[in-house]
């Protein structure tokens, strides 16, 4: 076979013999299929990070669980997918709803998290820590670092070229929005002080989810969690170095992308986003069918219109039917497959409500969705995650809705390729640590047509913008095979990633765990003692914040009326369409969808008429029968 050269932006194939295909599952050749594994999730994750050694760290915190929290009981495990055990991990603070990314090094950084719940009057919303952690997974502990400048309860994490991560976003300590940019220093391992990192003082929103672009600036793709988009076209460039931003034109309906999802289509070196659904869970409006495709690579990018997402099946309280019309969802999970194609799976209706089972696998050579794939049997919508297993199945948990459950099942997606044949094999990494711009060697047991990185998982609130897959133009002769690195550090930012091959049919090996960075040999991961002590553990004394002000934030932002039950708990603030405003229907909505007698938390207030006898029950047996 003769050598073939590709340039490090160009795939080419190498065309070799590949067995007979001999599909083993008929059904599952189409559709793949779900396996729900025959244990419990023993925490109630509302993350999911993939590490460098395979296992899967599920965080809760508190778990959306007042009462948790209040007894400072915070908790995380560690799955092994190969074993199929759990470990329990002490978790020193209460990391629910914090950030998360992976780190050149292989930690992973852990930012915020829950200061506070919010009040039993509804008068103030969550609060966001200032703590922040890292995760070694080789001691399998978590290690504090500085503090944050301020809370941010949902905050941005991406990754930049150099290996430090910027944060924007989230609520602070006072439960407002905050405007200050964080500045992670991979050369320090510390967070910077606010007035030694470039401040926009932007509101960039709840969980904003931030792409790297090619040449270093941050995508915001209009994604985020909680109500409406930001002011203008919901879309924008942020050039960090500049201290710019530029809007991006075209998102369509900015203001019902709450919980969509968007991911850096794969290969990366082609610069498209996709944008995927959404709400509102304020309006509590159902939830779109709504796709949105952008190219980074053009001088002035604009989102244009991508193809609707396919219809699933629909639970609103009353059994299983089709949907209809402009029906879609939020809560959305988007997963990057080793074949080039992405994962569409899980989803919701409206606010932590009526699941949707649909699954489909988006193909970005052709810009469509291929529906009709096998569904989770387990519904996925609030507070659920997914992500690549280093074997190429997919693995899903969590399932939070209003009446305050969790679902404690883990389900494994199979995609249609494991059932079309063996899977080719790499054999031997000659090097695990890999340079910018070098070429690797790697050997395979038969033909192959291309080799990829793919960045493992970090996963909460339908947000995981560091996911993405690198093609690596192939260099072959006979079964070695020279693999081209890119030399552009903004394209694959350092760090772990898993190595892939496919065959001719699409059929992925499983990943060899590979290290990218800038003088990877020569890299050392600094000493525990090193991470324990970096820096003032408490924040740094800093000059006075010039032109700093917290954006104000509705006590309601969460979408939920915490005048019933417990914190825990997600009374609608708008109930959806259909659902008349007397207090019986809507107590009989609640009914329907799981929730038991709340308490009224005030006699005086009953915003939502469902305590019409004023006995401190809200949808007693009293309240269900009388109007209001």
């Amino acid at each position: 076979m003769g050598a073939i050269e590709a340039s490090d932006y160009e795939m080419q194939s190498v065309f070799a013999e590949t067995p007979t295909l001999a599909c083993s599952d008929e059904k599952a050749c189409r559709e793949g299929a779900w396996e729900v594994m025959p244990f419990k999730n023993p925490v109630r994750s509302m993350h999911a990070v993939m590490l460098r050694t395979g296992k899967v760290l599920l965080i809760a915190g508190s778990g959306n669980d007042p009462s948790l929290f209040q007894a400072g009981s915070f908790t995380s495990a560690l799955y092994d997918p190969s074993s199929r055990t759990f470990r329990l991990i002490a978790t020193p603070e209460d990391m629910f709803c914090a950030g998360h990314v992976q780190l050149a090094d292989g930690l992973i950084l852990i930012m915020s998290g829950t200061k506070s719940y919010p009040a039993a009057d509804g008068s103030v919303t969550y609060a966001g820590l200032r703590g922040s952690y890292t995760f070694d997974p080789t001691s399998e502990s978590y290690i504090r670092v500085n503090d944050l400048n301020e809370g941010h309860w949902y905050p941005s994490a991406t990754i930049l070229g150099n290996g430090d991560v910027i944060s924007l976003g989230g609520l602070g300590e006072d439960s407002n929005g905050s405007v200050v940019t964080e500045r992670f220093s991979r050369a320090q391992h510390r967070w910077l002080p606010v007035n030694q990192v470039n401040q926009s003082w932007q509101f960039f929103g709840l969980y904003p989810s931030m792409i790297l672009m090619q040449d270093g600036r941050l995508f915001y793709t209009g994604s985020h969690v909680f109500g409406d988009g930001l002011p203008g076209t919901g879309a924008s460039v942020y050039d960090y170095e500049a201290n710019k931003i530029t809007d991006v034109p075209g998102l369509q309906d900015k203001n019902h992308r709450d919980q969509s999802m968007s991911v850096l289509l794969p290969p990366a070196q082609d610069q498209k986003v996709l944008t995927v659904g959404g709400g509102n869970i304020l309006t509590n409006v159902d939830a779109n069918r709504l796709t949105d495709i952008v190219d980074l690579k053009r001088k002035s990018p604009k989102y244009e219109k991508g193809p609707p997402l396919p219809h699933g099946v629909v639970d609103k309280g009353h059994g299983m039917v089709p949907e209809e019309g402009a029906e879609g969802k939020m809560y959305v999970s988007l997963v990057i497959l080793p074949d080039g194609k992405v994962l569409e799976a899980g989803g919701a209706l409206h606010n932590r409500a009526d699941p949707v089972s649909e699954v489909s696998l988006f193909d970005p050579s052709i810009n469509k969705f291929e529906p009709g794939m096998a569904t989770d049997p387990i519904p996925r919508g609030y507070h659920s995650a997914a992500m690549l297993l280093p074997d190429a199945r997919v693995m899903m948990v969590g399932d939070n809705p209003g009446n305050g459950s969790f679902d404690d099942h883990i389900s494994i997606y199979s995609p249609p390729y494991l059932f079309k044949g063996s899977r080719p094999k790499i054999t031997s990494v000659i090097n695990d640590q890999w340079e910018y711009g070098s070429t690797q060697e790697i050997t395979v047991d038969r033909g192959i047509v291309k080799a990829e990185l793919i960045r493992p998982g970090a996963v909460t609130h339908s947000s995981d913008p560091n996911q993405r897959l690198i093609d690596l133009p192939l260099t072959v002769t006979a079964s070695r095979i020279g693999v081209n690195v890119t030399s552009n550090s903004n394209m694959a930012p350092p760090g772990w990633y898993m190595l892939f091959v496919v065959d001719a049919e699409g059929i992925p090996s499983v990943a060899r765990w590979v290290r990218l960075d800038a003088n990877a040999n020569k890299l050392q991961v600094p000493p525990a003692t090193y991470r324990a002590s970096a820096g003032n553990l408490a924040g740094d004394t800093l000059v006075p914040w010039e032109g700093r002000k917290s954006v104000r934030v509705n006590s309601e932002v969460s979408g939920c009326d915490y005048h019933y039950g417990t914190a825990g708990t997600c009374v609608p603030i708008t109930f959806p369409s259909g659902v008349s405003a007397s207090g019986p229907d809507r107590c009989e909505w609640l009914r329907m969808h799981g929730y038991k007698s709340l308490k009224s938390n005030s006699r005086r207030l009953d915003p939502l008429g469902l305590d019409a006898n004023h006995d401190g029950l809200a949808c007693g047996p009293e309240d269900r029968s009388r109007g209001g």
